[in-house]
């Protein structure tokens, strides 16, 4: 059996090794650099960069250390990339070691079963597409010059005195989180009423609070109506509900979302949704039934674990093996200062989907860990079902929280109640320990909060 993977990123790699473990004879091509958007231009690289940041945030706060101290963008930058170059030539080493042919260039189809790249034909059995997403672009603020899209903004060669970030969503909150920690102005426009849209609101107020307390100005409920390259920078227009404001700032980055990209290969005719993202069914399998889809490219949530996931589902199917995506949770991390986590349902969607939800929510000085490490600012919230008790969704804001992400994932999965997660003994003083105190919290005898 022959499979050809296109796309080297998340679901790409993740697929192609999965395969080979099955005994699939697999070809991978990637235009560009192994790993895709998230390890070369997004996930990795921003994390790296904001893991520098906060290290000198809390440097630059910390009583206890003297002396001046300055953020060295440049050396970040080399920290980045060093970063970088290691989980590449990692996802590369990976793939050598499973005896997956790897060709560089762009794919397209070819007659019958076949691609072509570089001059070259190869047939298939089996076709998997991962051909990822690409930025969405605003009408009113085009990128290029000193107008960058996300990408662009983490290779900068120098860190900016000023940024106007257009979005309010996780790339959006995690670029003004970077540039506040390192003391750069920063203005952030969103054209809903809050930042986070989708997320449980507590949090998204939390992330609002600590932003505006490192000096960003949010403007909410608010879009750019105009734009002026004034020869050393940019001079924005922005509608406001309290009228026009003007943003003189260096550069503006556009964080405005992202959008399936299925390229060449939409002369296949596959069917797609409104947003152009692949339909499949719960195998990943496209209404051609040798044609598979993973990642971005099937639409959102883009995250990189959910392409892991649906990657090696469609492999397991491919390989007559009975295998299926659908999970009741599927994490949504912010990586901002504070980092959030959301997983499952919020309090109101799942009042919407017939359960009788109740929520409980506790202050994160609950546990010692946050006091002792001086990121006691944030709360945890549990969702549950009044009568089966059942948990349905856990949100938590804080430093350090996105740690949280898979053990909250495995209580909603899993269909934990909270009496079950009560009698967890977790270890101290962690974080984790906020699923003992909520799910306490939720039975009414909470130890480490005041009982109201």
């Amino acid at each position: 059996m022959k499979l050809v993977v296109v796309g080297g990123g998340p679901a790409g790699y993740v697929a192609a090794i999965r395969a080979r473990q099955l005994g699939i004879d697999v070809t991978l091509i990637e235009a560009e650099h192994l790993g895709g958007e998230c390890t070369n231009y997004a996930c990795i690289p921003s994390k790296a960069l904001l893991h520098a940041a906060a290290v000198y945030k809390a440097a630059a706060s910390a009583p206890w250390l003297s002396g001046q101290l300055s953020f060295k963008w440049e050396e970040a930058a080399q920290w980045r990339d060093k970063v970088v170059e290691r989980l590449r030539r990692g996802i590369e080493f990976l793939l050598k070691s499973a005896g997956v042919e790897v060709i560089r260039g762009v794919a397209k189809p070819g007659p019958s079963k076949s691609v072509e790249v570089e001059g070259r034909r190869v047939e298939y059995d089996y076709l998997l597409l991962a051909t990822g997403s690409e930025p969405v672009d605003l009408r009113e603020l085009p990128r290029g010059g000193r107008v960058l899209g996300t990408r662009e903004v983490l290779r900068l060669e120098k860190a900016p005195t000023s940024v106007a970030i257009i979005g309010g969503g996780a790339a959006g909150v995690e670029t003004a989180s970077l540039f506040s920690m390192i003391g750069v102005e920063v203005y952030l426009v969103e054209v809903v009423d809050r930042l986070l849209p989708g997320l449980d609101a507590d949090l998204s107020r939390q992330v609002e609070k600590a932003l505006a307390g490192r000096g960003v100005k949010v403007f909410t409920s608010s879009r750019v109506v105009g734009v002026r390259d004034t020869g050393g920078g940019l001079e924005l227009r922005l509608s406001t509900p309290g009228g026009e404001r003007r943003a003189e700032v260096e550069v503006a980055v556009v964080a405005a979302g992202r959008r399936p990209r299925l390229g060449p290969f939409a002369a296949l005719g596959l069917q797609v949704d409104e947003r152009g993202a692949v339909k499949t069914d719960s195998s990943m399998r496209t209404g051609l039934p040798w044609v598979y889809a993973a990642g971005d490219l099937t639409g959102p949530p883009y995250f990189a674990h959910k392409a892991y996931a649906q990657a090696k589902v469609a492999v397991e199917n491919i390989a007559g093996l009975k295998s299926a995506y659908e999970p009741r949770a599927v994490p949504a991390v912010v990586f901002s200062e504070p980092e959030v986590v959301s997983v499952g349902f919020t309090e109101e969607e799942a009042a919407g989907r017939g359960y009788k939800a109740k929520s409980v929510r506790i202050p994160l000085t609950a546990v010692g860990r946050a006091v002792a490490t001086g990121s006691s600012e944030g709360l945890a919230k549990l969702v549950y079902d009044a009568e089966s008790r059942v948990i349905l969704g856990v949100h938590l804001v804080g430093s350090g929280v996105s740690e949280l992400a898979g053990e909250a994932a495995a209580l909603v999965e899993f269909y934990a109640t909270v009496d079950d997660l009560a009698l967890v003994v977790h270890p101290h003083p962690t974080l984790s320990e906020l699923f003992v105190e909520l799910a306490e919290a939720a039975l009414g005898r909470p130890t480490h909060v005041a009982k109201l």
